[in-house]
Parts: structure tokens; sequence; C-alpha cells
């Protein structure tokens, strides 16, 4: 029989290349992480998922503030704005730094147990495919690392200075601006192909009673 998160991760991976309807994806990996913490009683797995549903929700509060602060931004009537204006908008501001770094933080425990989840699920598995996708993430921190000096090195040579400030405006050279920013090609390369790999980890997880896989507690990452 097949597990369950054999199929919500690879579908969920699948979704995240699809437009509007990749929001699904980051539930449905959430999920299956989860429910592979609780056939593998791997907390590792059950974490994450609870940290990705974590940032799902926070993205969705950040766009609800977003969204409310620009419509408090919005004058009433045409007139300027008045002093309730202003003791409206400081709070929504405040909520919004704080909403802000808090996605921050959960991006970065999110990401970080991604690679290590990758990695505990390969020796439970034994499946490599989860073992290059940890690996593949590793490596999109070092592309990421490398692009942006990278970037920021370019821009004084480009003579991008000079030109109009538009993208596509006339007289502004796209080959210039490719130029600049290839180094973040490599970023999103990479981090294609882990995403690639996590789904042929997921769908070449093992049927239940094919899996000689070990407890959480005798896996050592």
């Amino acid at each position: 029989m097949s597990p369950t998160y054999k199929w919500l991760g690879g579908i969920g991976y699948i979704l995240s290349f699809i437009p509007y309807v990749n929001f699904v994806s980051s539930i449905l990996i959430a999920v299956a992480w989860i429910l592979m913490g609780k056939d593998t009683r791997e907390k590792v797995f059950t974490v994450l998922g609870i940290l990705m549903i974590a940032l799902f929700a926070a993205g969705i509060a950040l766009v609800v503030t977003i969204f409310t602060s620009v419509f408090m931004m919005i004058p009433m009537g045409g007139m300027g704005p008045s002093a309730e204006f202003f003791e409206r908008i400081g709070p929504l501001v405040g909520t919004l730094i704080a909403v802000g770094g808090i996605i921050l933080g959960l991006v970065i425990a999110v990401f970080i147990l991604d690679i290590i989840a990758h990695f505990r699920a390969a020796k439970i598995f034994d499946n490599k495919w989860f073992k290059l996708g940890g690996w593949l993430r590793i490596g999109e921190i070092i592309a990421l690392v490398i692009a942006i000096p990278l970037i920021i090195i370019s821009i004084p040579s480009s003579g991008l200075g000079g030109l109009p400030s538009a993208p596509g405006a006339p007289g502004f050279p796209m080959e210039i601006l490719l130029s600049i920013l290839w180094p973040l090609a490599i970023f999103l390369i990479v981090a294609l192909l882990a995403t690639i790999f996590s789904i042929v980890a997921f769908f070449t997880i093992p049927e239940e009673e094919e899996t000689g896989r070990q407890s959480a507690f005798e896996v050592e990452f």
C-alpha cells in the first residue's frame, strides 16, 4: 500500500511550478511532511510541516496587512490625510514590520529544516533522490551567496546609470540587464533541480510492505 504522503508530496512539489495554483503546493507539501513524521516517528518532519503551514498563514496575514494599509492610505473625499489617518496607519505599519520579521524567521527555519529533513528521509527510505535534493538546497545557499556580490559588482561596470530607468523603455538594452542578473539564473537553476529531485524522491518512496525503514531513533543524521 502506498503511503498517502508519497503522492501529496510529489503532487505538491509539481504544483509549485504552476502559476495561480502554486499557493496550494505549500499546504500539500506541509501535510506530506507531517504525515511522514507520523508514519516514521521522525519529529523533524512534523516540525517542518507545521512551520510550513505557519509560513503560509503568515504570508496571508502579510497580504491582508498590506491591502489594509493601502486602503487606509487612500484619502477620503479628496481631502488630505487627517490626524485620525496617522493614528490608524501607525499600528498597521508596526504590524507590517512585525509580520515581515516573523515571515523572515520562518523562511530561515523552514529552509534549514527542509535540508535536514531531506537527508533524514534519504536515510530512512534509503532514497538517493532525497539526498540529492538536500545537497542541491545547500547548493542554493552557495549559489545565492555567490550571486549577490557578482550582481552588485556588475552594476557599476554595466553603464546602467546613464540609461533610462525602466526596463523595456526605449534605449534600455535588455542585454545589459541580463549581463547583470545572470548569476541569479544559476541560483534559479539549482533551485529548479532541487525541486525536481524532491518530486522524484517522494514518488519513489517504497511501498509500505516493501519498506524496511528504521525507526526515527535509529537514524543518525
